[in-house]
């Protein structure tokens, strides 16, 4: 593993750590109240961006939710097709035995099929009577194998029918389901877009030194060693260091939170959905003695902010509106809500 340790100068990092505590709601042991104009900006921007944040998220997870319903939507339609096609194959075999039994059926009736009696009456040696007698055992038994056989073919059919229409019915909630939520994401786009306005007219209404402060700190974290899905997510979240952080975006070049999560992992080949409210649920729960790189933390009891653990306590993130993805100590962050392991 490489040294994970920002390069800037040590004044850069106490001043943005310090108003980044501000903005992102932790608060280190060791940090003092601000106070005046700046502190009153500062903290008024940290409401407004976790507000924004959570927003997004919800915005995030309707597009998570509505693009499942999607899938769903193709899944039943394919489903459907299927059973239809093998009610069809059925439907034909069941009509050719239909026919087939009822052939045997009526020659049973008319009694051209002799039994054991008008076999032993009508047999002039032993020998033709053992002949008869195994020709009367294979009539018999293909009458029944037939009659089977067309029991099998009528259920079948009649599965396959009850299938298709389930799954029609499954498509046709899908489809219903995500037309709600076409609506339910226009709406929720609209509102983030009102409340991140917000978050940047006070962004715009910071001191310079408030700004320079914000954003003083480059993060310059090399590679890790090692392999596996983990690492390469790892690798590359820290290989967007200084891309700009913007609510909603999801890469490549631009970020919010879990955007950088969701595109860190894609790299290393695996698909996560692109909202926090729903990454929280995959993969399997650690916990943060038992964290390793790869790791994905979740914040604050809305688990609206999530990064990627690096070692040594550090984790890789999209921070907030003014900030780029950047390397921090996952202890100044706040509240874990929780960790989660989806590789490795």
């Amino acid at each position: 593993m490489s040294n994970a340790n920002p390069t800037p100068r040590r004044t850069a990092l106490v001043a943005a750590a310090a108003l980044s505590t501000v903005m992102l709601g932790s608060t280190p042991a060791t940090a003092e109240p601000e106070s005046g104009e700046a502190s009153q900006a500062a903290q008024k921007l940290r409401e407004l961006s976790r507000q924004a944040e959570v927003i997004t998220e919800d915005y995030k997870k309707a597009q998570d939710d509505h693009t499942a319903k999607r899938h769903d939507l193709d899944r039943f339609n394919a489903e459907a097709q299927q059973a239809d096609r093998v009610a069809g194959e059925a439907r034909v075999q069941e009509e050719q035995l239909r026919g087939q039994v009822d052939r045997l059926s009526k020659a049973s009736y008319k009694g051209s099929q002799m039994n054991s009696i008008a076999a032993v009456l009508g047999s002039e040696t032993p020998d033709a009577f053992l002949d008869r007698a195994s020709t009367l055992d294979l009539m018999a038994q293909h009458n029944s194998e037939s009659v089977h056989a067309y029991a099998e073919a009528t259920h079948r059919a009649e599965s396959a029918r009850r299938q298709a229409w389930d799954a029609r019915a499954g498509a046709a909630k899908a489809e219903s389901d995500a037309a709600r939520l076409e609506g339910d994401i226009a709406g929720r786009k609209k509102e983030m877009d009102s409340q991140v306005a917000k978050v940047k007219q006070q962004y715009s209404e910071l001191s310079e030194q408030d700004k320079d402060a914000l954003s003083g700190v480059e993060s310059a974290v090399g590679q890790l060693t090692g392999s596996g899905s983990a690492i390469k997510a790892v690798n590359a979240a820290l290989g967007k260091q200084g891309s700009p952080y913007v609510f909603g975006a999801k890469g490549p070049e631009e970020f919010d939170c879990s955007g950088l999560v969701q595109w860190a992992y894609k790299q290393a080949g695996v698909d996560l959905p692109g909202s926090t409210r729903s990454q929280v649920s995959v993969g399997r729960s650690v916990s943060q003695s038992e964290m390793k790189p790869g790791d994905i933390i979740f914040f604050y009891s809305s688990a609206s902010h999530d990064g990627i653990y690096i070692g040594n306590g550090k984790m890789v993130h999209a921070p907030t509106e003014g900030q780029d993805v950047s390397v921090e100590e996952v202890e100044y962050m706040g509240e874990v809500h929780s960790v989660r392991r989806v590789a490795g």
